[in-house]
């Protein structure tokens, strides 16, 4: 009785965990392939097309660890009793997920208009103040954080590598 097999049950968890690390590992194929047609960038000590790529080596890398660890668990029997606790805390933070994402897209439409710090600056502003809690204080502390984010980007980014970003109504 030790060799019998037992029957797999289809688990929606495992399956929905799977498709999205082989979506994950897609992206990164993708956006690997993508690279390739980036020109290297102005006057920048890394071009513009070795970023693409490390980004996409880490989607790649990581959607695989993905797929494998899904079927490992799989196998364990780790998707059977009890619900995944990512989709429980999915559910849980909704509104914030949805709040994030329309100021990333309001953040997005921004760069161009006001400039890639100065939305960013907004972006950070809001999302540290919307996602916690919405006291006087707390926007004080976000605006602080913020500021302090922009001006490490601003120095890494614009002063020590010297890439270009989107000009700004206040840093040029």
């Amino acid at each position: 009785m030790a060799n019998e097999t037992v029957p797999v049950r289809f688990n929606k968890d495992f399956a929905l965990k799977l498709a999205v690390n082989i979506l994950v590992t897609l992206i990164g194929l993708a956006f690997l392939i993508a690279s390739y047609d980036v020109a290297r960038g102005f006057q920048q000590i890394v071009g513009a097309d070795q970023y693409s790529r490390f980004i996409s080596i880490l989607l790649l890398v990581f959607g695989l660890m993905g797929v494998g660890r899904s079927i490992l668990d799989f196998r364990k029997g780790l998707f059977e009793n009890a619900e995944l606790k990512i989709f429980v805390d999915m559910r849980r933070a909704g509104s914030r997920i949805i709040t994030l994402f329309l100021l990333l897209i309001g953040n997005i439409f921004l760069i161009r208009r006001i400039g890639y710090f100065e939305s960013g600056f907004l972006f950070l502003l809001f999302a540290i103040f919307l996602l916690g809690r919405r006291t006087w204080k707390r926007l004080g502390t976000s605006a602080l954080a913020a500021l302090g984010i922009t001006l490490i980007v601003y120095v890494v980014f614009g002063l020590m590598l010297n890439i270009f970003l989107p000009r700004g109504l206040i840093i040029n």
